[in-house]
């Protein structure tokens, strides 16, 4: 399959309105929004008649789709003089739903939460090819706090003045629009509200997609100086709960501003492509240490490489050099106990035949070390899946099997289960901790 991008531009050099937003809110401490992820029951897609195998094949679909858009991001980024901020595409497909209201009065709205995105957007009326996603469509008209960002001082006389903007995504999904500034409305975890004014809002107006995606539009928590997670305070956290044991599970959750939790150790992070990369100094399984060369995670001056913690992928996906030394460790654990299997559509799987919950009890951790002490520890329902209902499979896989420049490794959705994720991005860090996400949604 060929995958494509493109990019679109905001100019804040030549528009004032975008590069001086200020925000204010009604509760600046707290912004709370449940997640919901495509195999919930909660999902507005959610079709019980579907297989286990099939979920997995779509979680499968998605985070290789997410791996062409990294590598569509990362391959096409140059450095630059002047004063525009790139919205490089991300694969919208997959990840967690924050439920969002905007606009007054206001509309719920499913948005896809990605870390690998600078910009808030979503579909507007009237809008082409909108009609068969989820909820109401967001009317501008119908909005007494709509602003839109101007190009010039006609703005309000026409909407050809008004500042646009436009994404095509690696698989060819595209959503152009306007730019604005408007209202949002959290729902507290307390049946509270707590509300934001002049967030920018992309407005799309023309939306193309193959698929019935299930969401409204992308929340982009990007560190950058215009995502709603600058103006809300620079910080956010969010805990991922089973997104693959249980399909009623109802406490993942997204907190912006200072109510988000940073708690547990910490390491650093820096920003290239809109990605979050952070270091891993190494691997164990169980007690042991396995030998990986010091400077296998390490980014290249080259831009390849280095390791990025993303909200996209559902699978981890590790540089060779690495991986090898870690299926190595899993094979000498599990080859002499259970039947390898291998599947065309996905050779570079490490199968078997078997059942997580009756077969690998007591298996030993994983554990990824990070710089600054920082630990991520995978525990069985976190590092295999259940591949069919006679047969499971390790949810990392290689990088370098497919055809890329960039070769990063990354660090999917299920890697994070059972941990809040906090993200300080006045300081640069992140912070990991092992948690019941049920007990921070108070």
């Amino acid at each position: 399959m060929c995958f494509f991008s493109s990019i679109a531009m905001i100019d804040t050099k030549a528009n004032p309105q975008v590069s001086s937003l200020s925000i204010s809110t009604a509760k600046p401490d707290r912004f709370f929004s449940k997640l919901i992820h495509p195999h919930s029951v909660h999902h507005p897609y959610y079709n019980p008649n579907e297989t286990t195998e099939d979920r997995i094949e779509h979680d499968i679909k998605r985070s290789l789709a997410r791996i062409a858009s990294l590598e569509a991001k990362i391959g096409s980024s140059s450095a630059s003089n002047d004063h525009r901020a790139s919205l490089y595409p991300t694969a919208p497909h997959s990840a967690m739903l924050a439920n969002i209201s905007i606009g007054h009065p206001p509309i719920p709205q499913l948005l896809v939460m990605d870390t690998g995105s600078p910009l808030l957007w979503v579909m507007c009326a009237p809008c082409s090819n909108c009609d068969r996603y989820p909820g109401q469509i967001f009317d501008p008209s119908q909005s007494s706090t709509y602003s839109p960002l101007c190009s010039s001082r006609s703005c309000h006389y026409g909407i050809s003045s008004q500042l646009p903007f436009n994404i095509t995504y690696a698989d060819r999904t595209f959503i152009s629009g306007t730019l604005a500034l408007e209202h949002l409305v959290f729902d507290t975890s307390d049946e509270g509200r707590s509300e934001v004014f002049n967030a920018l809002l992309g407005c799309g107006h023309n939306f193309l997609s193959s698929e019935e995606p299930g969401y409204n539009g992308i929340l982009g928590l990007n560190n950058f100086n215009q995502t709603l997670a600058w103006q809300t305070g620079k910080k956010f956290s969010y805990c991922i709960d089973s997104i693959t044991t249980d399909s009623n599970f109802d406490y993942s959750h997204l907190i912006l501003g200072e109510g988000a939790y940073l708690e547990g150790y910490s390491t650093p992070f820096q920003v290239s492509d809109d990605m979050y990369y952070i270091t891993m100094i190494g691997i164990s399984v169980g007690e042991k240490s396995i030998n990986i060369a010091p400077r296998t995670f390490e980014r290249k001056p080259d831009g390849t490489g280095g390791v990025i913690i993303d909200s996209g992928s559902t699978f981890t996906f590790l540089v060779s050099e690495g991986y090898e030394v870690l299926l190595t460790e899993i094979r000498s654990l599990l080859d002499g106990s259970f039947r390898g299997v291998r599947y065309v559509e996905e050779p570079w799987l490490l199968c078997y035949l078997g059942t997580l919950s009756r077969d690998l009890v007591g298996f030993p951790v994983v554990t990824f070390h990070f710089a600054g002490g920082a630990d991520l520890v995978l525990d069985t329902e976190s590092l295999f899946i259940q591949r069919k209902n006679d047969a499971f499979c390790m949810a990392v896989g290689p990088i370098n099997v497919f055809d890329l420049r960039s070769k990063p490794s990354i660090i999917g959705l299920l890697a994070q289960q059972s941990y809040n994720v906090g993200y300080d991005l006045n300081n640069k860090d992140i912070y990991f901790q092992r948690i019941d996400c049920e007990l921070l949604s108070d």
